[in-house]
C-alpha cells in the first residue's frame, strides 16, 4: 500500500466497484475511486471518540485541491480525534450554528424557493406580498435565531388595525419557522410563534343573490361591450362563475386541457394537485364562443406573447362598482358556485368534487345551505300527513 501522491492517484483506474486507496502514512486517510474513474475524492476515515462508531469526512476532490492540501487536512482531523473531537460532529453543529445565524431575509429567501411557491400555487403570489408589503419590511435584518415570541407579538400589534392581513401574517411566520426547525436553521421547537395568539375575525362567507348575480352579469356584458379589449377578462371571470374554478386554474388554463366534447376540462397542477372539472352547458357555450390566438396556447391570453392574463383584480373592481355590488371578492364566487348548487338540490358530496377539494372536511363550511335545503325538502314530506 503505497503513501499517497498525485502520481499514484493519477494512476489509479476504475474497477468493478468503488474503491480507496489508502496512504501509508496516516491511518485512516485514503482516496476514494468511483467505478465510473471520473471522480477521486480524499476521505479520512476514524473511530468516534464519543460514539464508538466509524465514521468518516469527505476532504475534496483530487484536482480540485492537491494531495498535500489533502494530507494536512488530515493530520489535522487525526490530531481532533486523538484530543477527544468527533470532527464530523463539529463540522455538522458548525453547519447548522451557520444556518441559525442567517437574517430573516436570506432564509425568506430559501422558505419561497422551497415551499411558498411550490405548496401555495395559485395563493403563491397573495402570500408573497403579505411579505413584502409586512413581514420582510420588519424582520429584514433580524438574525433568525434571535426572533423572539415578543418580536412576533409587536409585529401583530402593528398590524393591529387591519387584523385580518396580521393573522394572514402571522399564518406565514408560523409555517416559516416550522419549517426552520425541519431544515435544522432552527433547533427543535424554538417557533417564537407558539404561544402567540391570533386576532378574532369574523369570517362572514359572501354569497351572491340571485339579484346580484343578474346584475353582476349584466355589468360583465356591458364590460365587454365598453372595452372589447376586456375579452379574455370578461369571460375568464364567467368561467370561474360557471365552474367555481379558482381564479388561478381558469388564468392557467391551456387549450390542449379543453375537452368539450368530453364535457371538462384537464388541470394538470391545481393546489390540491392534478384532477378535472365537469363543464356544464353554460361553460360550453363560452368556450366554444372563444377563438385561440394564434402562437399563444392559454385560453385567457395576456398582453405578453406566448404568456397568459397576469391579473383581473382592476377590471374586476370596476365590474363590481358598475353593478352596484359591494364586499366581494373574486374568489366569492367560488362560494357562489357552490350555494346556487346546495340550493338547487346538489348533494354536498358532489360539490366537493366540483370545486376540486381534496376531501369533503373542506366543504363543510357549506353545510348550513345544505341543511336549509334539506328543511324544505322535509315540508315538501310534510304535505304527505294531510
Amino acid at each position: 500500500m503505497p503513501k499517497l501522491t498525485k502520481a499514484v492517484i493519477d494512476c489509479s483506474s476504475a474497477k468493478d466497484k468503488n474503491y480507496i486507496v489508502w496512504d501509508t502514512e496516516i491511518k485512516g486517510f485514503g482516496c476514494q475511486v468511483l467505478k465510473s474513474g471520473t471522480t477521486k475524492t480524499y476521505v479520512f476515515y476514524y473511530w468516534s471518540p464519543l460514539t464508538k462508531k466509524k465514521g468518516y469526512v469527505k476532504i475534496g476532490c483530487h484536482g480540485n485541491i492537491t494531495v498535500d492540501f489533502a494530507r494536512n487536512a488530515a493530520k489535522k482531523l487525526a490530531a481532533a480525534v486523538a484530543s477527544g473531537i468527533d470532527p464530523r460532529k463539529e463540522k455538522e453543529e458548525k453547519l447548522i450554528e451557520e444556518k441559525q445565524s442567517l437574517l430573516f431575509s436570506d432564509f425568506f429567501e430559501i422558505f419561497k424557493t422551497k415551499h411558498v411557491l411550490v405548496a401555495y400555487k395559485d395563493n403563491g403570489r397573495n402570500n408573497m406580498g403579505y411579505a413584502s408589503l409586512h413581514i420582510l419590511p420588519y424582520f429584514d435584518q433580524k438574525k433568525l435565531d434571535e426572533i423572539s415570541s415578543k418580536d412576533i407579538r409587536s409585529f401583530l400589534d402593528s398590524l393591529a388595525h387591519i387584523s385580518t392581513t396580521a393573522n394572514r401574517c402571522f399564518a406565514l411566520l408560523s409555517i416559516a419557522f416550522k419549517k426552520a426547525e425541519d431544515w435544522e436553521y432552527l433547533p427543535p421547537r424554538s417557533n417564537p410563534c407558539t404561544g402567540v395568539n391570533k386576532y378574532k375575525e369574523n369570517q362572514k362567507q359572501r354569497f351572491l343573490s340571485e339579484g346580484e348575480l343578474k346584475k353582476l352579469e349584466e355589468s360583465l356584458l356591458q364590460q365587454q361591450k365598453e372595452q372589447p379589449g376586456s375579452y379574455c377578462t370578461v369571460n375568464a371571470i364567467f368561467l370561474v362563475l360557471y365552474t367555481g374554478c379558482r381564479v388561478g386554474e381558469v388564468l392557467s388554463l391551456k387549450w390542449e386541457n379543453v375537452h368539450l366534447s368530453d364535457r371538462y376540462i384537464h388541470l394538470p397542477d391545481t393546489k390540491t394537485g392534478e384532477g378535472a372539472r365537469p363543464l356544464n352547458q353554460k361553460a360550453i357555450d363560452l368556450l366554444s364562443s372563444m377563438a385561440p390566438k394564434v402562437g399563444n396556447p392559454y385560453v385567457f391570453y395576456g398582453k405578453i406573447p406566448g404568456q397568459p392574463m397576469a391579473n383581473i383584480k382592476t377590471a374586476w373592481g370596476k365590474i363590481l362598482k358598475r353593478a352596484g355590488i359591494k364586499d366581494f371578492r373574486i374568489h366569492d364566487l367560488r362560494h357562489s358556485f357552490a350555494s346556487f348548487a346546495l340550493k338547487k338540490g346538489v348533494p354536498l358530496v358532489h360539490v366537493s368534487k366540483l370545486l376540486g377539494h381534496r376531501n369533503i372536511a373542506t366543504t363543510m363550511r357549506y353545510a348550513h345551505l345544505e341543511l336549509e335545503q334539506l328543511k324544505e325538502s322535509t315540508n315538501i314530506v310534510n304535505q304527505v300527513f294531510g
